[in-house]
């Protein structure tokens, strides 16, 4: 080596030193100390309320199997990474379900992407198709509600062959605002008006607290690409012209309108369960015992009660005589309601399912008719 070249490296170090100790500097002004630790990234929203959620309202305790049903979607695709991230820490164990329902073209691809992710974050992944017959390839059986029904079997079958303690559904805060929107269109009661429930049975629903725009600020900070459903976009559906028209309209006089809904249905849910205990002990101290095909209550006790807390206990009746039976309408519990306030003896009332509200010696009997007897309309009293 020559001793010019020696010399320009050695006049190199000086100026090498002097922007290190720049830099330090700097670093120094902006509060971050040479050599210290970058201070820990806090929790974004999503994942702090899916902490919470899993803990509190749902229910999950640590140790449990989840069934995580996974579209490819932005709402499930965060769910489940969610869920990965916090595995380890509440000692949970995963299965992702995803099930094609082949109405559309592109669907297979969906499920693939569902697999690689699912074999990416290590978690067993089972994928299933709708039966051939249901519907044409390119409809829907039975619409929305015939989909619901042929996904909700699918999850269960999964939940059951792997020992599942729930089963986790990604419906957030506008999914809330948009089945409180249908169902108030539609005409419901209280416990319609409290919307879908973090926990109902083995169903689960932690991401109701967050929102689209808070999934949305998940996928980008984990660099996640989630598939898109084009069905989604089509109006033809009820749930999306909610979506799409009629949201969006109310986001002009609230722009946080679905936020706003979503918290109504919460606080509605609150007072539902209430009413619902507070029913059931009105239940229990009107109630005169069962009776052939079905069960009497003390009309002056159920009489003593306000008549939303009434129209519940008549609800309760009727699940434990004709369980699992549905029909049962505002309608039918109007007409009850007026059988026991004029108390007319041997008075009654057609019910859904061969079943009739009938007064006799001071008690309300509901059940199967004692005998034969003409069937009146829906909701009319017979003398």
């Amino acid at each position: 080596m020559t001793t010019s070249s020696r010399s320009h490296r050695t006049s190199r170090r000086p100026q090498r030193a002097a922007k290190a100790r720049g830099a330090a500097r700097a670093a120094s002004r902006a509060g971050v100390r040479a050599g210290a630790r970058a201070p820990k990234r806090r929790p974004l929203a999503l994942y702090r309320e899916l902490r919470h959620a899993l803990l509190g309202p749902c229910g999950v305790a640590p140790g449990s199997t989840l069934v995580v049903a996974c579209s490819g979607g932005p709402d499930s695709l965060a769910l489940l990474v969610g869920l990965a991230e916090l595995a380890r820490r509440l000692r949970l164990r995963l299965v992702v379900a995803h099930l094609d329902h082949g109405v559309r073209g592109g669907s297979a691809a969906d499920a693939r992407a569902v697999g690689r992710r699912a074999a990416a974050l290590g978690l067993p992944c089972v994928s299933g198709r709708r039966p051939p017959g249901l519907g044409s390839a390119g409809g829907a059986p039975g619409g929305e509600a015939g989909l619901r029904r042929l996904r909700r079997a699918f999850l269960r079958r999964v939940a059951r062959e792997h020992g599942a303690d729930a089963i986790a559904l990604g419906h957030t805060a506008e999914d809330q605002a948009e089945t409180l929107l249908l169902r108030l269109t539609r005409g419901t009661g209280l416990r319609g008006l409290a919307g879908m429930r973090p926990r109902r049975g083995p169903w689960v629903r932690p991401l109701l607290g967050v929102t689209r725009a808070q999934v949305a600020e998940f996928l980008r900070d984990r660099r996640l690409r989630a598939r898109r459903d084009p069905t989604n976009d089509d109006l033809r559906w009820s749930r999306n012209l909610v979506r799409h028209r009629v949201l969006p309209a109310l986001a002009r006089l609230n722009p946080r309108a679905g936020e706003a809904l979503a918290g109504a249905a919460a606080r509605l849910g609150a007072v539902a369960a209430l009413l619902e205990r507070q029913a059931r002990r009105a239940l229990a101290r009107a109630s005169a015992g069962a009776a052939p095909g079905g069960i009497r209550l003390v009309r002056a006790t159920l009489l003593r009660y306000h008549p939303a807390i009434r129209e519940l206990v008549i609800k309760q009746a009727w699940e434990s005589v004709a369980p699992r039976t549905r029909g049962l309408t505002r309608k039918h519990l109007q007409a009850v309601e007026k059988l026991l306030h004029e108390g007319v003896g041997g008075a009654a009332v057609h019910l859904p399912s061969e079943r009739r509200a009938r007064l006799e010696r001071g008690h309300l009997y509901l059940g199967q008719p004692p005998r034969p007897g003409a069937r009146p309309a829906p909701g009319k009293a017979e003398a």
